[in-house]
């Protein structure tokens, strides 16, 4: 459920860099940026099954899709909202490997105090290999489960500790003689379980409690007197009392320094939480499944000079000589990962929806008015999803606060969005164009989230995917509906699919919906399959059932599954419903299998007919790789694959059922369409096109009448493919003179990662060839600066193209530096030396990155020390991140080492450690310079930036580290070096 930070994704020309060199060279592509930084590998030769629920007693489970726990006990009050805590159950899993905790054989594991000893229920799967939690999902005992959190934290903003206590209503399921539940870091000092009656069933002294191993991550208080049969369908209640640490580690209930705002020289904290995926155990005792739903009443006592918030608003607010405490109305019924709270100094603006909503940002003191375009961002998508939804925003508030260290780029907590500052702080002139585009992206991204992933949830970490593939297709969505200005579709076949087909070409990759066996493993598929291809296939899915129908299936799944869990068959099944086609059989290979077919395209003249042709299609499976590399196994997979083509055409199946298919084409319909056939017409299909020489001739002549997407997926095709020997690169580079008239800056975009690979992967060849290439490239970007400048002009801020100008110009300056043209180079440095003179106007916001790396690229030492004084005065996050983007541009390795021994120093956050590593390394001058000072500074590094959540920098790191390695010998090397580390924190 977090968006990605820009440096966490691939570029495609990253991809690209690591494939076989030219032209079907076969070589084994194992050197890629994910790969490197430990994403799952599931090379399944067959469809996955997935697990679709979590197990619970028969007797327990009802026939409808949800069973509701027992009703909440008095004890702690009167819950409000919808029902307290549901679970999905699916008739489909019984033939399945899953957790059932009601064997009735018990034996006795522990000896205590006094001669008493305890046992844990026992599953009775046959693959559990432990006997606390199911082996094959590692879950917990389902003996009972919780209906109500109460939590009440005093965090401590000086030593850095603070204390809880935790009182939780358990549902009792059957009988046991323990309590198991998740905790990590925490030190439990007292625990008591009372019964309905009120009765004490733990030790009066206090019970003993015992922790489990460090892959289980869980604690266990004893029952003096077990649970039996009177028992079950009971409520009951823990209280446990705890401390724990504000850590630095971006995880859990962390800390983030800040500058104190009436004397910035002070340094103050503030405290922030970060639980998805299984990290809500860091900060308190709980139930961290996803589908173990519960209510959540939350109190902290805090400072009375700080804000203090959480996801519901407050309530009531005691104050006690200099602290206050906070008391928050209870929350919907929510997994654990999603509660959230945040203690510290803020301003805030806020706004009102159309349907009675109150929406707030809070920024750092002093900086509210930075705010303003998130805020008015968040009241569009708020109406915009609870329209598309058809289900109105369910709290009566939405806040959303940006902290200065935060390890992804946002995370969605119910009602509490928290957000890295650069993601979601905006100011005008100083903010780069493309820098705010990815604020309203991800502003939509997170609020797609409360509904898709809060109010529904993912019945386990295995449909990861249906949370973000969704989130991420949908904020595209809400963002074409409130920026129409920023042709978002077109963008997201440059961001979204390059990214996803660039990722899904490797044999490293995984299936989107991939068996996950412990919840400690999900990190490893928060990447571009879970969130791009996700993403693509859902879109791939609505361009074939058809935008209305599509939207009827996911308000029915929304409605059918509110408040509780689902999983991908449930999302199939309700488009089934009012689509009337079987969507499962269409789908599951999409999400089942690894990766995605290419499409030959060939053309052969009719006999006799000479206004006919015969088109034939075939597919099989692309990898990056090269066609000779496909082992027997991987080249018998096969899709079912929705073609598009033009209407004119009127014989072009639907669907691509099986390896090959052939159908007639006339010269008519030809002439109709624009004189080509381009199958995969729109792009919404994820999958890769390549044509014969007669196809491919048809195609460049029709370049200029297409579609700005389908000019794009010309192009992307054509470099793909002539870069893992598909098709020939000498084809893409020619292809190129059909665009030299291109106005587009999605196509440009498109063009300029193709180049990029290109240079990337020729990174070590002769210098004539490299220079060639550059000279190439560079010539490209020129005429284009030329034409559009440095800086907007008036006329310009009244085109209705201005907002895809002003990209393009940012693009093509961009490269135009990277590629060293003289002229371009030298107004680089004319504009630097009057802004470091204080003529801040001189460089345009959108290209202080590309103008500061520059200057350090043709400088040294002086230049490097310049960038070094202007992240040290940068008045934002984001200026910080372009400085620290420039600071490994340099050639001499000297001070690219310099750079990255910067990076370790306290200057630097955790959260931004792979900036200079990712610039150091995207230059053929820097790309063994990092290789090996990685290698050599690998524990410092890994101190520095390790321990982190979902993204951590340490993760960013190792795939920046060996991103465009593109020799044998660099896959070999890589391997030794990254595997046995992988291997022994998975161990851990």
């Amino acid at each position: 459920g977090t968006s990605l930070h820009p440096s966490e994704r691939a570029s495609p020309g990253q991809m690209q860099a690591c494939s076989p060199l030219l032209n079907g060279i076969s070589a084994r592509h194992v050197v890629s940026q994910t790969r490197a930084a430990g994403t799952f590998c599931a090379s399944l030769k067959v469809p996955v099954t997935a697990n679709l629920s979590r197990s619970v007693p028969k007797a327990l489970a009802r026939s409808a899709q949800t069973r509701l726990v027992s009703k909440p006990s008095t004890m702690s009050g009167t819950s409000t909202g919808p029902p307290t805590a549901s679970k999905t159950v699916n008739d489909d899993t019984d033939d399945q490997v899953l957790c059932r905790s009601v064997e009735e054989k018990r034996t006795p594991l522990i000896n205590l105090e006094g001669g008493r000893q305890i046992s844990y229920v026992k599953c009775s799967c046959s693959k559990c290999g432990g006997l606390v939690m199911c082996g094959d999902k590692q879950l917990l005992p389902t003996a009972v489960t919780p209906n109500h959190y109460d939590l009440h934290l005093t965090p401590d903003l000086v030593t850095f500790q603070y204390t809880g206590v935790m009182t939780v209503q358990l549902t009792v399921h059957e009988p046991c003689d323990a309590v198991t539940f998740h905790a990590r870091d925490l030190k439990i000092q007292s625990g008591v379980v009372v019964d309905k009656d009120g009765a004490e069933r733990t030790n009066p002294g206090g019970p003993d409690v015992l922790y489990g191993t460090e892959t289980q991550e869980t604690a266990t208080v004893a029952l003096s007197k077990p649970f039996t049969e009177k028992d079950v369908g009971s409520v009951v209640e823990l209280t446990l009392k705890f401390t724990g640490e504000l850590n630095d580690k971006l995880a859990g209930f962390y800390r983030s320094a800040y500058p104190a705002p009436d004397d910035p020289t002070e340094t103050r904290y503030l405290a922030v939480t970060q639980f998805e995926p299984t990290d809500a155990r860091r900060c308190f005792p709980c139930w961290d499944e996803p589908s173990l739903k519960a209510t959540f009443g939350m109190i902290l006592t805090v400072p009375e000079d700080r804000v203090a918030l959480s996801n519901m608003p407050e309530a009531s607010v005691t104050k006690k000589e200099s602290s206050k405490t906070v008391v928050f109305e209870t929350t919907p019924v929510m997994s654990t990962y999603l509660l959230a709270f945040c203690v510290g100094e803020f301003d805030f603006i806020e706004a009102t929806t159309p349907e009675g909503v109150t929406v707030r940002c809070w920024t750092p003191v002093g900086k509210s008015k930075q705010g303003r375009f998130a805020l008015d961002t968040a009241v569009g998508s708020l109406s915009f999803f609870g329209e598309y939804f058809d289900s109105p925003y369910p709290l009566p508030k939405m806040d959303m606060i940006a902290v200065p260290d935060f390890s992804a780029g946002a995370m969605e907590n119910w009602g509490l969005v928290v957000y890295r500052a650069s993601m979601m702080l905006f100011e005008d002139g100083k903010t780069p164009v493309n820098a705010k585009q990815r604020i309203g992206y991800v502003v939509g991204h997170e609020l797609a989230h409360q509904w898709f992933g809060n109010l529904v949830t993912m019945e386990w970490w295995s449909q990861l995917w249906l949370n973000e593939g969704f989130a991420t297709w949908v904020g595209w969505r809400a963002m074409d509906h409130l920026f129409p200005e920023w042709q978002v579709w077109s963008q997201f076949l440059v961001n979204e699919q390059s990214m996803g087909l660039g990722l899904d070409s490797l044999r490293s990759s995984h299936p989107v919906e991939v068996p996950i066996s412990a919840a400690a493993h999900v990190t490893e598929i928060f990447d571009a399959i879970s969130y791009s291809k996700g993403s693509c296939v859902i879109r791939m899915l609505e361009a074939y059932l058809g935008e209305e129908t599509f939207r009827t299936g996911m308000r029915l799944y929304v409605k059918r599954h509110q408040y509780a869990n689902a999983g991908t068959a449930d999302l199939w099944r309700a488009l089934s419903e009012v689509s009337g086609q079987n969507v499962t059989d269409l789908m599951s290979c999409w999400t089942s299998q690894t990766g995605y077919p290419i499409l030959t395209v060939a053309s052969d003249p009719m006999e006799g007919e000479p206004n006919k042709s015969v088109i034939t299609v075939s597919q099989r499976r692309y990898l990056a790789s090269g066609p000779d590399s496909l082992t027997d196994d991987e080249n018998a997979v096969s899709w079912k694959v929705p073609l598009r083509a033009h209407a004119a055409f009127q014989n072009v199946p639907g669907i691509l059922e099986d390896d090959f298919a052939a159908f007639e084409v006339t010269s008519e319909e030809l002439e109709k369409a624009g004189g080509a056939l381009k199958l995969n017409s729109g792009q919404s299909g994820f999958y890769r096109m390549t044509y014969d020489e007669k196809s491919r001739g048809l195609l460049k002549k029709s370049i200029p009448t297409m579609s700005e997407v389908d000019r794009v997926g010309i192009v992307s095709d054509a470099f793909a493919c002539g870069a893992s020997g598909y098709a020939s690169t000498v084809d893409a580079l020619e292809l190129l003179e059909a665009y030299r008239a291109e106005t587009s800056y999605v196509v440009w975009s498109d063009i300029a990662s193709g180049v990029g690979g290109l240079a990337g992967a020729f990174f070590e060849q002769p210098a004539e060839v490299t220079a060639a290439l550059t000279e190439f490239s560079g010539g490209l970007f020129a005429p284009i600066v030329a034409r559009l400048g440095w800086e907007v002009t008036g006329a310009e801020k009244s085109d209705p193209n201005a907002y895809q100008i002003s990209l393009l110009r940012q693009l093509a300056v961009s490269r135009a530096l990277s590629y060293e043209n003289e002229h371009a180079v030298a107004e680089a440095r004319v504009r630097f030396d009057k802004y470091v003179a204080g003529d801040v106007s001189a460089v345009p916001a959108d290209l202080k990155g590309a103008v500061f790396a520059s200057v350090l690229r043709q400088g040294g030492l002086e230049e490097f020390e310049q960038l070094k004084k202007l992240y040290k005065n940068a008045d934002s996050a984001l200026e910080e991140s372009l400085v620290l983007g420039a600071m490994g541009a340099c050639k001499d390795p000297k001070i690219i080492t310099a750079a990255l021994d910067f990076n370790l120093t306290d200057a630097v956050r955790k959260q931004d450690g792979a900036s200079i590593v990712g610039s150091s390394a995207s230059s053929k001058h820097g790309k063994r310079v990092v290789w090996d000072w990685v290698r050599a500074n690998w524990s410092a590094v890994e101190q520095k930036f390790g321990g982190g959540g979902v993204s951590s920098g340490l993760t960013r790191i190792i795939g920046a580290s060996c991103a465009g390695l593109a020799s044998e010998k660099d896959a070999k090397d890589i391997e030794a070096f990254y595997v046995p580390k992988k291997n022994r924190r998975r161990r851990a």
